[in-house]
This record gives C-alpha cells, sequence and structure tokens, in this order.
C-alpha cells in the first residue's frame, strides 16, 4: 500500500511507483468515483472526437449513394441543410449518378442474388 498526499487547492500527489506501474504522467486525466470506504481512482480514457465540416458530409452522403433517389436525396440534402452546391463538392465523381441504377433496378438485383443464394443453398442440402 502506498500513501499519496494532498497538497494546496486539493492536488493529490501520486507515487512515482504508482504512476510508473499505470503509466500515468502529468496532464493525465483520472476518474474519480465516491465509495462507500473511500475514494476510487482509475485512468481516464479520453478519445478524442472527430468533427465533420458541412464538405465533408456532404462528401459522404454523395459517395454512399446506392441508387438514383438516394444521389437525389443527398443532393437535395446538400442544398438545403448545408447549404451548399453538390456539385463543387471535391472528390465526387460528377458523372456518379448516371452509373447508379435506380431503386427498382437495384431491388431486382437484390432478389436475383436472394433467389440464386437460395439456389445454391437447396443444391448443397441435395
Amino acid at each position: 500500500m502506498e500513501t499519496a498526499k494532498i497538497g494546496k487547492r486539493g492536488t493529490l500527489v501520486i507515487p512515482a511507483k504508482l504512476r510508473r506501474r499505470f503509466a500515468l504522467k502529468e496532464g493525465d486525466l483520472l476518474v474519480t468515483e465516491e465509495r462507500e470506504d473511500g475514494i476510487l481512482l482509475r485512468p481516464a480514457v479520453a478519445v478524442p472526437v472527430e468533427i465533420y465540416t458541412p464538405q465533408r458530409k456532404a462528401e459522404f452522403a454523395l459517395n454512399n449513394s446506392v441508387t438514383k433517389e438516394d444521389y437525389d436525396e443527398a443532393c437535395k440534402y446538400i442544398r438545403q441543410e448545408l447549404g451548399l452546391d453538390p456539385a463543387g463538392i471535391p472528390y465526387t465523381d460528377p458523372k456518379m449518378r448516371e452509373r447508379l441504377p435506380s431503386n427498382a433496378e437495384f431491388d431486382g438485383w437484390i432478389e436475383r442474388n436472394r433467389r440464386r443464394d437460395e439456389a445454391k443453398t437447396r443444391r448443397k442440402r441435395a
């Protein structure tokens, strides 16, 4: 058991042996929990939060479209919610919409693949 000392303004000095064991260094965060028998200190994990710019959100919306209708909805979102012109979003192929299937084409493709997979499963069982 180690003894720690509380200094001015509540500063807690953790013994060097414990700082080394738990890889604690100046500026690290600790979680403090009130317990029935005292105070529990645990190293805290701080995860950086990524904040996306409106341009990056627009890029995600366009590049994650799987049908023409999705792409059109993404463009509407970009114009109305982000206040940007979809044509001006970098890293987006301007002819992307032309290559996308419609919702009906996409649904047909999914259905054909589902039937194909079912047929394969039936053949394997036979």
